[in-house]
């Protein structure tokens, strides 16, 4: 089922990220959309945390809203000390280099009129260099990243889309970031191309130490990159573990159900599908979201929403009635 609570936040000296009861909303005609209700989480330094879910759950809007694009219309976000809800438009920009976004569509997300060494240079001449990267070493960067910078001329038209993903991993590579945030980076490219970039990812994180937030549709996929793994559903957080945790013995009935739709998934759970459509973002039910589509659901879960709470070492669940082994 889906909830909220903190039970989960880590209190260690190397959270980098620390989100507390974000709520972000949009006002529409006819009412308001609760895109994000109450969801907390963190990142620590040298992670990567998946988001996972639906399409429309709001796993895109809660990384964005973390780096206030949008700013969340309630809750707190700590970075390096700092609740970076509260700064002012200049000092958030002062501190905008240190986190970079990664999208899906690599070839649209890159200036079509610009040559590949103009787009990843871009964020040097803005801001200056710095102690990682010069515009002199723009070859080097674009050699880590698999890019012969003897193509550093041409433009993004006359490159593959995974060529274009490394592409735009060296532009986010080069203001030397903390976090990056990769909004489904990997599902407009072809399987064997989807290897790559998530090797390249591990790569880049174990060499440059950064933290990555994975938002991903596909558990597949967030299985093999993430360390620590946040499921959502229409605004909520379902389930939060390690990543080999989730996977060995998913505990809500939620991410049960996603993982049996993962064609030959070796993962133990029932053939339990998903049926039924999203309820309205604008009037979600009461209690736990999901007691609409859940065959678990009783009327405690139509009247009470779940807290997160710890099944397991490290295993956290936002369920009344959670599939324990």
């Amino acid at each position: 089922m889906a909830g909220s609570g903190t039970a989960h936040l880590r209190d260690t000296d190397d959270v980098l990220v620390r989100v507390e009861h974000m709520v972000v909303e949009f006002p529409i005609s006819g009412g308001t959309v609760h895109a994000v209700s109450d969801v907390s989480f963190d990142l620590v330094e040298g992670e990567t945390l998946g988001i996972v879910g639906e399409s429309g759950c709001g796993k895109s809007t809660t990384a964005r809203a973390a780096i206030q694009l949008p700013k969340p219309t309630s809750g707190s976000v700590w970075f390096e000390g700092k609740d970076i809800t509260k700064l002012s438009k200049e000092e958030m920009r002062k501190i905008r280099p240190r986190f970079q976004m990664i999208f899906q569509d690599p070839i649209s997300s890159l200036n079509p009129r610009r040559t590949v060494n103009e787009i990843i240079s871009e964020g040097l001449r803005v801001w200056g260099e710095n102690d990682s990267w010069t515009l002199d070493t723009i070859d080097d960067l674009m050699e880590s990243v698999g890019i012969d910078p003897r193509y550093g001329e041409r433009k993004p038209h006359q490159f593959s889309g995974g060529q274009c993903q490394r592409i735009s991993i060296a532009r986010a590579l080069v203001l030397d970031p903390k976090v990056i945030i990769c909004d489904e980076p990997v599902s407009a490219l072809d399987v064997s191309v989807q290897a790559q970039i998530l090797n390249l990812l591990e790569d880049m994180k174990e060499r440059y130490g950064v933290s990555l937030m994975f938002i991903s549709h596909d558990l597949s996929v967030v299985k093999n990159i993430s360390d620590r793994v946040m499921v959502m559903y229409m605004g909520k957080t379902c389930e939060v573990a390690g990543s080999d945790q989730l996977f060995e013995a998913p505990t809500h009935h939620y991410t049960r159900a996603l993982m049996a739709a993962i064609p030959g998934a070796d993962v133990a759970v029932d053939d339990q599908m998903l049926e039924g459509e999203l309820p309205s973002a604008i009037n979600p039910p009461a209690g736990c979201r999901f007691n609409s589509r859940c065959p678990a659901a009783t009327d405690e879960c139509r009247s009470v929403e779940p807290q997160l709470r710890e099944v397991g070492e490290g295993h956290f669940v936002a369920c009344h009635h959670p599939v324990l082994a």
